[in-house]
């Protein structure tokens, strides 16, 4: 009975978090018309996103490249930016919270929010060597 409750109290818990099941599963990325990149975002970004190093590459139109790596999983993904949001091709999203010309930080808003911080690395010095040879050239 006492593992029942805790279950029940669990689920219940879960139930008030955001997941991104919702936002792969009604993928809009394709819909997402990406505004003009403010010039303090437009560049090579670098940083971690709990284990997996990441990268982010951005034009002045909004358009760019979203790559990591963690082990052997190594992926790359398009972006878009428009409304200070980071769409992800998977249908995700991530909330500019901070951007300057040297800091770019992030906030996952799923299962109550996870900060992220990146820094620019335009030689691509900090990158995973996957992303680095992807994002390179």
């Amino acid at each position: 009975m006492k593992i029942k409750v805790m279950g029940f109290i669990m689920l219940f818990a879960l139930a008030g978090c955001a997941s991104p099941v919702n936002d792969m599963l009604n993928n809009k990325f394709v819909s997402i018309t990406p505004q003009a990149a403010p010039q303090s975002l437009v560049g090579i970004w670098t940083g971690n996103m709990g284990p997996y190093l990441t990268s982010f590459t951005f034009k002045d139109d909004g358009y760019g490249v979203f790559c990591y790596s963690y082990g052997t999983a190594d992926a790359i993904h398009r972006v878009k930016y428009s409304n200070n949001i980071i769409y992800i091709q998977d249908g995700t999203k991530l909330e500019i919270e901070e951007t300057n010309n040297d800091l770019l930080v992030v906030n996952a808003n799923y299962f109550g929010g996870n900060k992220s911080t990146f820094y620019k690395d335009e030689d691509l010095k900090e990158a995973s060597q996957y992303c680095a040879g992807k994002l390179s050239g």
